[in-house]
């Protein structure tokens, strides 16, 4: 480590005065401030105090921690154990009482104490439900004179303290880890980053970025190092979760683990906020990053946030929020990259000397501060280990019965790889012998997972599988005259992701040339197999509007296919014999095993079979296989009842050949299930983040990744509230303008180098503009509508039925006041509609189309003082807040229609509903009452003119400063 040392001029009491000697210290900065000396180091977020010792040292003393447990509870030593130890405790003090009784340092009858590492050994050992108070007094000491004496850093991690992690590395192989430290950092080490656009590098050029700098420490200090960035810019914390929760293969945390790092280091600095995630999902995110990282014996350190100054306040605090998080969460963890570069005067924005202009990134000098804060935490873990004779490791089959399995002599070893014997699950745990004789707690146990090489895997075999559900869409291929057919839900109850294919779509269905390509995996990432379809199936049977598609299968689940799956199917008719149609099964990889299972069924009770013959494109008919898909009405799906071919290899496509069987007229196919062993390939993708806004125009920027090379682009949007306008819809970034309150789906494509087409998808949510005030946007209707950013839906009628619901942003809640009372009153049975608001069709009314749709209605019934029958609760009663109403009602209806309403039992307030698409009724200054509540009533009008109707369709509230 470093040293720098610095000559001081203290200017007190009007003269200069040279120290003596030069101060020598680590990693600090010293300062006069107002004739005082002030110290800022690596210790200036730890509580603590300057201590002279008289004897010409200051020390600084770190306030003291406790810990307290009762001997059992889970994480805490059992009866029986000896030794307990806690990084918590290293470096400090300590005082031990055992069930109220002072523990003085006695090998005898009390505890042997290691003040340095933190460990205590009970004499006697530890009984059941003993009380353990344990004090650990100031003891952390800062060098102001030069010596070599401890900084303030925790025992490195894995020293004593062992944390077993395992991952196989081969058929016949696997690696145990048990800890970080010198040897097997400095020699060869392997750091893999994940993350977004700081991580990337974007706007900056080498060595400037943070990758850059990143390489060339490691370089510098480290001998054979490996540095794996698989950051890209855009991504968010759902980017890099496993491949089955969201992530990119290729760039996620299962990529990551694959290449056995030491370290891994995510830089997820601000992406978060702007793509709606919120900060308690973000964390659950991060978690489970760091729990599978565990797993496998690999330490993760966790940048915080980043300032952003193109952020509202509101989403600046989020960055706080998150940024505080990670620290409470991995204090020895995470690398500060928030508060060296904020601006103190702002929330959160981006002191302007290390904004990189465009209010988002930093400059070289900003990525440096992150760079060092992460070193600093690194070089915790670049130590040797001491007070280690060896290491022991035991295994296990239960995790019940015990037995050593391997010792490590060297104490600086702790990752080693050992062969595989059997393919039995296996469990192992890991101790450190101490020199001293004593030993340390066992580690955690690490679970190797059971490894099977049947010569047919079954389905959790494996290595990943692809499903696909043939069928109707459900929305336009009929059974009969009514729209029929049941998508299988991607993910299924038990997590799969299915491939739903309906043939041509439509009632084209299963035609010639039909074809699904770009299937998924049943983790969800991405392939390039496909399927395509040759031949019509139906042959000469032409009775059914719908080509080739039949409903009538199972309503019940086969072992893990849901019944959607089961429901319908694609059928062939006799009249396609003798050659029958083909399933061509394209992009396979020659080095990988397949497994193809074709499951079909059709209930019925006639006696005739409906028989599906089917061989591989190579074959002849006489090799066939052959299976019966009629089922009884009464019967239950078989789930093995299917053909299969096995051991598919050394081929990129294959045929498979489908006719029905002799004495038969119909077969038929519901699924193809496609079980592979072997690698799953990382294939180009563009990548597109989801984002929210509360502008009316931003730029989406597509990101080609796992080595695709674009040669064109083109974008489009999808669907959205309005039609908005697309520019430099043929570059990487679009520019999109007209966007309004809503939620629009834009998609884009592109053709790459080598004439291969990607495309992906991103949501933007358009959120209203609350200008930083808390605000409640909530809007009525009688069931459930679409949600709208920004917007909090109340529904349900209201006759005589009490509707209470909370906003969960602001904690407000909206109380129809409609019990026992009859507060509300329906016109012909109804009392609130989806349908009969007047829309602008392009979502440019006074509020969103779909709040101008809906509303609810009071009839015929007046107002008298105390019958409020809408009220706001929850809001501060020191505070005065703004109130927004507004109706609408569809001028077809006919007669006079009005928004008739009072707050606080004020005056009558009216607002001509008809048409409305513009008007709203403005109310400042408005009081709760003492227990928060702002009054609303909604009421016929007092003047028979008006009509008998009062509607409401939204209310907003906002809190004054």
């Amino acid at each position: 480590m470093k040293k720098i040392i610095l000559s001081v001029l203290f200017l007190l009491t009007g003269m200069f005065t040279r120290a003596q000697a030069p101060i020598s210290i680590e990693k600090d900065s010293i300062k006069i401030l107002n004739a005082e000396l002030v110290l800022r180091n690596k210790t200036k977020d730890v509580n603590g105090y300057l201590f002279n010792t008289g004897d010409g040292k200051t020390l600084f003393r770190k306030l003291g921690q406790t810990i307290q447990f009762r001997v059992g509870e889970p994480g805490y030593p059992a009866a029986g154990d000896s030794v307990y130890q806690h990084p918590a405790l290293a470096n400090y003090f300590i005082k031990v009482l055992r069930n109220g009784l002072l523990q003085y340092r006695n090998n005898t009858n009390g505890v042997g104490i290691n003040d340095q590492s933190g460990k205590i050994v009970f004499y006697p050992a530890l009984q059941a439900n003993d009380k353990i108070y344990i004090e650990a007094l100031g003891g952390v000491d800062l060098s102001l004179d030069g010596s070599d004496i401890n900084v303030g850093t925790p025992s490195p991690p894995g020293t004593v303290l062992p944390k077993a992690g395992i991952l196989e590395s081969g058929s016949k192989a696997f690696i145990l880890r048990w800890g970080t430290n010198a040897k097997t950092l400095y020699l060869s080490p392997r750091v893999v980053g994940i993350g977004s656009s700081t991580l990337a590098g974007y706007g900056l050029n080498y060595p400037d970025r943070l990758g850059d700098k990143i390489n060339a420490w490691l370089v510098a200090n480290t001998y054979n190092a490996t540095w794996d960035n698989l950051a890209v810019a855009g991504y968010s914390s759902k980017d890099i979760l496993p491949v089955q929760n969201g992530g990119t293969l290729g760039h996620n945390i299962e990529t990551a683990i694959s290449l056995n790092p030491d370290f891994i280091f995510v830089s997820l600095p601000s992406n978060d906020p702007s793509a709606g995630i919120a900060v308690n999902e973000s964390i659950a995110n991060l978690k489970k990053v760091d729990s599978l990282a565990q797993a496998k014996g690999a330490v993760v350190f966790f940048e915080t946030t980043q300032p952003r100054t193109n952020y509202t306040v509101a989403q600046q605090g989020m960055l706080r929020q998150l940024a505080d998080s990670i620290r409470s969460l991995w204090p020895q963890r995470y690398v500060e990259g928030f508060k060296d570069l904020v601006d103190p005067t702002t929330a959160g924005a981006i002191l302007p000397v290390y904004n990189n202009g465009d209010g988002i990134h930093l400059t070289s000098a900003g990525n440096q501060f992150i760079a060092n804060n992460l070193f600093d935490r690194w070089l915790d873990y670049f130590q040797a280990v001491r007070g280690v004779k060896r290491y022991v490791i035991d295994s296990s089959l239960d995790k019940n019965n015990w037995s050593q399995f391997a010792t490590e002599q060297e104490a600086n070893v702790v990752k080693r790889s050992f062969p595989r014997f059997n393919n039995a699950k296996q469990y192992f745990r890991v101790k450190a012998e101490l020199k001293d004789g004593t030993s340390s707690p066992y580690s955690n146990i690490a679970t190797l997972d059971e490894k099977t090489n049947p010569s047919v895997p079954g389905v959790d075999d494996y290595n990943y599988r692809l499903l696909v559900d043939l069928g109707g869409d459900g929305i336009s291929t009929l059974n009969g005259s009514t729209p029929d057919g049941k998508p299988t839900p991607a993910p299924d109850n038990w997590g799969k992701y299915w491939n739903n294919w309906y043939g041509m779509g439509g009632v084209t269905g299963f035609a010639d040339k039909a074809v699904i390509t770009q299937l998924k995996t049943t983790t969800n990432a991405a392939t390039r197999m496909s399927v395509q379809l040759l031949g019509l199936p139906q042959g000469t049977f032409g009775s059914s509007a719908t080509k080739s598609i039949n409903y009538n299968g199972f309503s019940v689940p086969a072992g893990d296919y849901p019944y959607q799956a089961l429901y319908d199917n694609m059928f062939l008719h006799s009249s396609i014999n003798p050659d029958g149609i083909t399933l061509r099964v394209k992009g396979l990889v020659k080095t990988n095993t397949y497994y193809i299972k074709l499951w079909g069924a059709r209930l019925d009770d006639n006696a005739t079979p409906r028989t599906l013959q089917a061989r591989l494109g190579e074959e002849t008919w006489a090799t066939a296989q052959s299976v019966d898909t009629r089922y009884n009405l009464s019967g239950t799906p078989d789930y093995n009842r299917a053909v299969t071919f096995n051991g598919i290899t050394g081929m990129d496509s294959v045929d498979l050949v489908l006719r029905v069987g002799s004495g038969s007229t119909f077969a038929h196919v519901s699924l193809v299930d496609i079980g592979v062993m072997g690698t799953l390939p990382v294939l180009p993708q563009l990548t597109l983040r989801d984002t929210t806004t509360a502008l009316s125009t931003m730029q989406l920027t597509a990101v080609p990744v796992n080595g695709a090379v674009m040669s064109s682009y083109q974008w489009s949007q999808v669907s959205g509230p309005n039609t908005t306008t697309i520019s430099n819809s043929s570059s990487a970034t679009a520019s999109i303008a007209g966007l309004t309150n809503g939620t629009f789906i834009y998609q884009v494509s592109g053709t790459t180098t080598t004439g291969e087409t990607l495309s992906t998808q991103a949501t933007v949510k358009v959120y209203p503009n609350n200008n930083g005030k808390k605000t409640l946007r909530v809007h009525f209707s009688k069931n459930p509508v679409t949600p709208i950013p920004g917007w909090f839906n109340v529904y349900n009628p209201t006759i005589s039925q009490r509707v209470t619901m909370t906003d969960p942003v602001t904690n407000w809640t909206i109380d129809n006041v409609s019990d026992a009372k009859a507060y509300w009153s329906s016109f012909s049975g109804a009392q609130a509609s989806d349908t009969d608001g007047s829309t602008t069709n392009n979502n440019s009314g006074v509020v969103p189309d779909i709040v101008l749709k809906a509303f609810w209605f009071n009839y015929a019934l007046k107002y008298t003082t105390g019958m409020d029958n809408l009220l706001i609760k929850g809001l501060n009663p020191g505070k005065t807040y703004t109130i927004k109403l507004y109706a609408s009602r569809s001028s077809s209806a006919g007669g006079a229609r009005y928004g008739v309403w009072r707050v606080n039992g004020g005056p009558e307030l009216l607002q001509d509903a008809a048409d409305n698409t513009t008007r709203e009724e403005v109310v400042t200054n408005v009081i709760p009452d003492a227990s928060g509540n702002i009054k609303l009533s909604v009421h016929s009008p007092s003047v028979s003119t008006n009509g008998d109707f009062s509607y409401i369709n939204a209310v907003v509230i906002q809190e004054n400063p």
